[in-house]
């Protein structure tokens, strides 16, 4: 924004109020000439707790800026920002929320594996006094893996990542070493913007993980020469020890409190804009599988993208994982939300699925039963293979198996269905001969 006062001008007025019980927040407008005029939030935070993360912390990392007169709050201190004129006061009262209370669980777990989030604000509002500070973390200098001497220490894992636990010794510093290597390759642009936000810092050839990629972080040693494990050591095994329960659902928390606030135009985490992280992500790194295509000559209407995309309720979950696995065998590229689970970690998924069954497939598998006629996200992923379907005119877009005898709303009964008791494997044989022959211009 232009960075003008967001207390004095000739003209001001308050244009809604609201109480989130966290805090008070007013949006009111400021003119300064006939054409000169912006919009501003001013909050007050009402609640604080004894420990962790207080909502001053929070409205920081929102980019909103401490001030100590302020005549639109009845505290007469607020947080203010700039922000547009149909800013949506309502929709950043429940997010202000909804974030926080994502933060506060990410702080807990983060903290477990030994992440300190800064605390900018902390307790100074409340009590009349200076700002907080930053956190400081110990690490060394290097690239976390060349070292005169180096021992692995530990390993463990969850769903999402494998971790690893090393020391080394370079010479001049000592340092435990935590590795981090996605399960699911190759990683979302959120969950790399997370990692930078962490200060996680990329290494190519890690050895831990056959000279892959990872990411890493170190912590210095710190320990007393009569007595080595009065310093750090025990805490910065038992840090690692809490990753294998607590740094995933962190990770989910962190992202899901960005989210909350990127519904209502903010955002904490270094992030692009949601439709291009979304574009991006599937431009490099949702689109292939990592099994080459067969060579053909494809015809010019096929869109860059997925050759298919496979919508399903959680009832048919087995079954679209196998169709999904027979057609990747056959070296196509396909949507099925287990073989991306890292890429649609922190999307707004409301966006990327319309992109995907709208926009993105060559063809979209419908599995039509009755769970799911009745779902949100199954109902959201039918309407937009629909409207995908209508801009066809006539060309094949939707392949339906029919799982019962369920009418989907939209979907004519006249459709070609293929029934789920034909098999599996049968419907995937004939899932590939059809993109076998439409590669092949027949």
């Amino acid at each position: 924004m232009s960075g003008r006062d967001h207390h004095r001008a000739l003209k001001s007025e308050v244009i809604g109020r609201v109480n989130t019980g966290r805090a008070q927040i007013v949006f009111a407008a400021l003119q300064a000439g006939k054409n000169d005029k912006w919009f501003t939030l001013h909050v007050n935070p009402t609640s604080f707790s004894t420990a962790g993360l207080q909502p001053t912390d929070w409205l920081a990392y929102l980019g909103f800026r401490r001030n100590d007169q302020c005549h639109f709050t009845e505290f007469q201190r607020c947080y203010s920002c700039e922000v547009p004129q149909e800013f949506d006061l309502q929709r950043f009262a429940t997010a202000f929320n909804a974030g926080f209370g994502y933060l506060e669980k990410a702080q807990n777990g983060l903290q477990a594996c030994g992440f300190m989030l800064a605390q900018p604000e902390g307790w100074g509002f409340y009590l009349g006094r200076s700002r907080g500070s930053e956190r400081r973390y110990h690490a060394i200098s290097g690239d976390g893996h060349t070292a005169m001497k180096k021992g692995a220490l530990k390993a463990t894992e969850d769903d999402q990542f494998l971790f690893r636990f090393t020391f080394i010794a370079t010479g001049e510093e000592e340092a435990f070493v935590t590795h981090y290597r996605p399960k699911h390759l190759p990683i979302s642009s959120e969950l790399r913007s997370v990692f930078s936000y962490l200060g996680l810092k990329a290494f190519d050839d890690c050895p831990e993980f056959d000279f892959e990629g990872c990411h890493f972080r170190t912590l210095r040693l710190e320990a007393h020469d009569d007595a080595p494990w009065n310093g750090n050591v025990e805490y910065a095994h038992r840090c690692f020890d809490a990753h294998q329960a607590q740094f995933s659902p962190a990770i989910e928390n962190l992202l899901a409190a960005n989210a909350a606030v990127e519904a209502a135009g903010m955002t904490f985490l270094p992030f692009e804009k949601a439709n291009t992280r979304m574009r991006a992500d599937i431009a490099s790194n949702v689109l292939h599988a990592g099994k080459p295509k067969p060579v053909v000559a494809a015809p010019s209407t096929l869109p860059d993208s997925f050759d298919v995309a496979i919508s399903f309720a959680g009832t048919e979950r087995a079954e679209a994982e196998k169709l999904a696995g027979i057609v990747r065998e056959a070296g196509y590229d396909v949507f099925y939300d287990n073989f991306y689970a890292e890429q649609l970690w922190g999307k707004n998924l409301t966006v990327f699925f319309d992109e995907i069954f709208r926009k993105r497939a060559r063809f979209c598998v419908i599995f039509v039963s009755q769970e799911y006629r009745d779902r949100k996200w199954t109902i959201h992923e039918a309407r937009s293979a629909q409207a995908r379907a209508l801009e066809e005119r006539g060309n094949e877009y939707i392949l339906p198996i029919r799982v019962d005898d369920i009418e989907l709303e939209g979907l004519l009964p006249t459709i070609g269905y293929v029934p789920l008791n034909a098999g599996i494997d049968r419907i995937g044989e004939m899932l590939v001969k059809k993109l076998r022959s439409l590669a092949a211009g027949q």
